[in-house]
């Protein structure tokens, strides 16, 4: 995804965070170790962009890593604070089997849903604004 010329960018460690036009926070992954630690500090960073008010995720996870259980563990514990629904692009088969293994192993807490299109992504998300 590209962010808009006129969006503030916020340089995470996990990811590029954006709020667009229509308040949906915007992510593209990074290709770094996700840990417990790394996760948290994420989490405290979206805080700092939402002001720690629920909103919609559109994650390109084209280029991100798994994380390993306990991260999953506690992503899937903390979604429900932090937004009302995720859509998750990817173009590469790892960043298509990451969220997939995801919801396999664990229940979702909040509406999600996988795209290899970010417009249907955005469309689906206008439904949780």
């Amino acid at each position: 995804m590209i962010p808009p010329a006129n969006a503030k960018i916020y340089e995470g460690y996990l990811a590029a965070f954006w709020m667009d036009e229509t308040g949906i926070l915007c992510a593209n992954g990074k290709n770094v170790l996700r840990t417990l630690q790394n996760q948290k500090e994420n989490y405290e960073l979206i805080k700092q962009i939402t002001g720690s008010k629920k909103v919609c995720l559109l994650s390109n996870t084209t280029n991100s890593s798994p994380p390993d259980k306990e991260t999953r563990d506690y992503i899937e514990k903390q979604l429900p604070a932090f937004f009302k629904a995720m859509a998750i692009i990817s173009q590469s088969a790892v960043g298509q089997i990451i969220p997939k293994i995801f919801t396999t192993v664990n229940i979702n807490p909040i509406p999600i849903q996988y795209f290899t299109n970010e417009h249907e992504a955005r469309q689906w998300l206008q439904q949780h604004l």
